[in-house]
């Protein structure tokens, strides 16, 4: 039998895996955030967290994104290198951005909140 939730808007029981209702199209706080890693990445990861997001086939985000950069004449690879810097490679990791950032208050001599790890035992 398969492991079921509640949705966050609706109340509907929807499958345990979802991250998105199928009744109401909410998208539920549950899930994972948004990383770039995991089976199925070919570049950089950014068009698999892009398909996760909006449970999508990658492929068809993969297509729509080579569509995209021809019609705009690769003014969308701005977008996917920002993308690509806004988020994790990893659900433990860091994005790009912030590791910089971190790097750049250590050596400024200004006090960087270290994170914290949780452990799963």
């Amino acid at each position: 039998m398969e492991e079921t939730k509640q949705c966050v808007a609706c109340r509907m029981d929807i499958r345990g895996d979802a991250t998105k209702c199928p009744h109401c199209r909410e998208r539920q706080t549950s899930g994972e955030p948004m990383h770039r890693g995991g089976h199925g990445r070919v570049v950089a990861g950014v068009c698999l967290s892009l398909a996760r997001l909006l449970s999508l086939d990658v492929a068809l985000v993969r297509v729509a994104f080579v569509l995209a950069l021809v019609m705009t004449g690769g003014a969308v690879l701005g977008f996917y290198l920002l993308l690509w810097a806004l988020t994790p490679p990893s659900v433990m990791g860091q994005a790009p951005v912030r590791r910089v950032m971190g790097w750049v208050g250590k050596t400024g001599g200004a006090p960087v909140e270290e994170p914290r790890m949780e452990r799963r035992v």
